[in-house]
């Protein structure tokens, strides 16, 4: 689970669209990890998580 972007994430002058694709990674891998995860409690709380996400996301972009 390695992060392409993940020395972009620790500068301050990162832009959006490096800050969205960010969060766009995290939310697939997320969703991969759900899909993966064998302990139905573990799918259920990766795939919260991935929505908490989503609407953090979306409450910045308002």
């Amino acid at each position: 689970m390695e992060n392409p972007s993940h020395d972009a994430a620790s500068s301050p002058g990162s832009t959006r669209a490096e800050r969205q694709a960010r969060a766009d990674w995290l939310v697939t891998e997320l969703g991969r990890l759900a899909a993966a995860a064998d302990n139905p409690v573990q799918q259920a709380d990766l795939r919260r998580t991935a929505d908490g996400l989503v609407r953090l996301a979306i409450a910045f972009r308002s």
